[in-house]
């Protein structure tokens, strides 16, 4: 290949090379064709099986969730409110895991409309888990550092206009991406992405500017919140009297090590890319081509997220796992004499499904 041929790919290659929407795959580096074949040989083989996987997992786990809240005899708190409205975040979000999985191995051939619905459903669920997530640590906030607990009369309506604030926000936090979501041929690679589409000469400050913002916005403040939420309860909870406030901690820890631990690898992909857009750590093909697999993995964690909510929220509690129950027996799964030997005894406060200790003097835990 003669040197004004090479220069024209790498031209190309920069204003025109994508990958699949909701990883913010763009070429980062000046890069051959053949460079990226890695990245895309890799997505084809590892996506399509995970993503079927966490689909399954998610919609079952989740989809049970649903099913127990709406069962429920009585009205929910704010907790099993907040829950059900991430059960129903996580559900959407699982939903669009197969049409990303089609994408990697048959490229995109749901046409533009789908694009722009199946990727802007991604992002409006990928904002609201995150959200409800905080919305949760700030309601056991209130209920056990103040004691004031949000399912009082007075506070229904405060409780579902901040379930709509949340998804307000979400939805407008997306317009930008309804906007420039299409579904781009690339004539080069004969193949189309759904894909955010800028001009060739600000893509790249674009999608710095997107990753910088999701940094900030979905995980960092989050972060940051539900550390400082966690942190008063178990002062809170250390200097209190309580039988079982030690295995409260435990749930409360692992709420925030789970949340770190899927999204934290995700972030520091997206961080390096920052770093690698201005040139501040050198461009090089190869190291541009390892982030693009390594983003596709740490993201696939981040939403195998959605599978680890119905069990850190609603599974761990007494009261879930006896509605749960209740559920089955009265669908035919088990017998009343099942249920009657496995269900545990708990108090009829009204308490979160996900309480860890009916008896303990906070609600919810």
């Amino acid at each position: 290949m003669d040197e004004s041929a090479l220069w024209s790919d790498i031209a190309y290659l920069e204003g025109n090379f994508t990958s699949s929407y909701h990883d913010y795959n763009v070429s980062d580096a000046s890069c051959l064709p053949s460079d990226y074949y890695a990245t895309q040989a890799f997505e084809s083989f590892f996506l399509p099986p995970f993503y079927s996987l966490l689909f399954l997992l998610g919609l079952w786990g989740n989809g049970m969730v649903i099913a127990v809240l709406l069962h429920a005899k009585e009205s929910l708190p704010a907790t099993d409110v907040f829950i059900f409205n991430l059960a129903i975040a996580d559900v959407l979000l699982v939903v669009t895991l197969p049409f990303w999985a089609a994408q990697s191995v048959h490229s995109w051939i749901f046409g533009d409309v789908m694009c722009k619905v199946v990727g802007s459903m991604f992002k409006i669920n990928f904002y609201a888990s995150i959200f409800f997530l905080v919305c949760i640590s700030f309601d056991r906030y209130l209920s056990i550092v103040y004691v004031i607990r949000m399912y009082n009369r007075n506070k229904t309506s405060l409780i579902f206009l901040s379930s709509l604030a949340v998804w307000v926000l979400c939805i407008l936090l997306t317009l930008p991406d309804f906007i420039f979501l299409t579904a781009e041929f690339d004539s080069r690679q004969n193949l189309t992405s759904c894909t955010l589409s800028f001009s060739s000469g600000s893509a790249k400050v674009w999608m710095t500017i997107i990753r910088i913002f999701n940094q900030v916005v979905a995980f960092f403040l989050p972060l940051v919140a539900m550390v400082y939420c966690y942190t008063c309860i178990i002062l809170s909870l250390l200097h209190s009297k309580g039988f079982k406030k030690h295995k409260a901690l435990k749930v409360i820890l692992a709420v925030v090590v789970v949340f770190f631990l899927c999204w934290t690898p995700y972030h520091l992909v997206e961080l390096m890319k920052i770093l690698i857009h201005p040139n501040v750590l050198g461009q090089d093909c190869k190291w541009v081509v390892r982030l693009d697999i390594a983003e596709t993995i740490t993201n696939s964690l981040g939403s195998f997220h959605c599978c680890l909510n119905p069990l850190l929220y609603a599974f761990v509690g007494i009261k879930f796992r006896n509605r749960f129950l209740e559920l089955l027996e009265r669908c035919g799964c088990v017998s009343h004499a099942f249920l009657k030997r496995h269900a545990k005894l708990s108090s009829h406060r009204k308490d979160s499904t996900w309480s860890e200790s009916t008896e303990a003097s906070y609600s919810g835990l």
